[in-house]
């Protein structure tokens, strides 16, 4: 369903409830991703969990205000959504640029758990994104997936599946490069949250592939957040959600399930 929030933004969601769960996961997805970018994961979560997934401002069937979406922006989207929800105290799961968003609402609201997937807790490089964010103006959305997968940015285990490949590829069409160059300006904006990781004082679960280049933050991370939990995948990338979505469902399950 699309709603409208008081701040005039219309999100996209969708929520599953099969057994009238206590507990709500909250899945927040990648730059130029979709709900879909959770499709192999919801159903099966939903089994045990209510799940909300939804579409990020600017991304997927979700409204494209013509500005920058600061990471503070999306938090309280967020916010906004699941008060309008009635949820509460939920579990958060962040993929990529939805890390920083999971970061930021834990930060300010309650959180039962935490899990960041392919996390950054900072802004990335800068020259990178603004030649990505040419070619996508220029050429659009699936031509922007190509030259990633042609400079090496994407692992074998994504672009040599078809599948998952094919996964990439149908989000990112859901997605317009109009919407794509506001939510790049706003994650190149985003500040440093290494020194106010150390206030999350919740059970955080950091997940990476071997092969993706964000997997050099897990130390940064490990150092700032108590008792955090990790595991890295060998030989996969950033996009684990795609690349191998039955061990992630059941990483992300076995965790889940865990009482402190």
């Amino acid at each position: 369903m699309i709603i409208t929030l008081d701040n005039g933004v219309r999100i996209y969601y969708e929520v599953r409830d099969e057994n009238n769960a206590n507990d709500t996961v909250i899945l927040i997805h990648h730059l130029a991703g979709s709900k879909n970018s959770w499709k192999y994961i919801y159903p099966t979560l939903s089994r045990k969990y209510k799940v909300l997934v939804y579409d990020l401002r600017g991304h997927g069937r979700s409204s494209i205000p013509p500005a920058p979406y600061l990471i503070e922006e999306h938090s309280e989207d967020l916010r906004k959504l699941l008060e309008i929800e009635g949820i509460k105290e939920p579990i958060i799961v962040g993929h990529s640029l939805g890390t920083l968003i999971a970061i930021d609402y834990a930060l300010k609201n309650s959180v039962k758990k935490l899990v960041l997937i392919g996390a950054l807790y900072k802004a990335p490089a800068r020259e990178p994104y603004e030649k990505m964010l040419s070619i996508a103006l220029s050429l659009g959305m699936e031509a922007l997936a190509d030259y990633r997968r042609k400079i090496n940015d994407f692992a074998p285990t994504l672009y040599g599946n078809p599948r998952a490949w094919n996964d990439l590829l149908s989000v990112y069409r859901e997605n317009t490069p109009i919407g794509y160059k506001y939510a790049v300006e706003g994650l190149l904006n985003a500040r440093d949250y290494s020194e106010e990781l150390t206030k999350l004082d919740i059970e955080t679960l950091l997940l990476y592939g071997s092969e993706d280049k964000l997997s050099q933050n897990l130390n940064l991370f490990k150092s700032k957040i108590k008792d955090a939990k990790s595991k890295v995948f060998a030989s996969y990338g950033h996009f684990l959600n795609f690349e191998m979505p039955e061990e992630l469902t059941k990483e992300l399950l076995n965790f889940l399930y865990k009482s402190p």
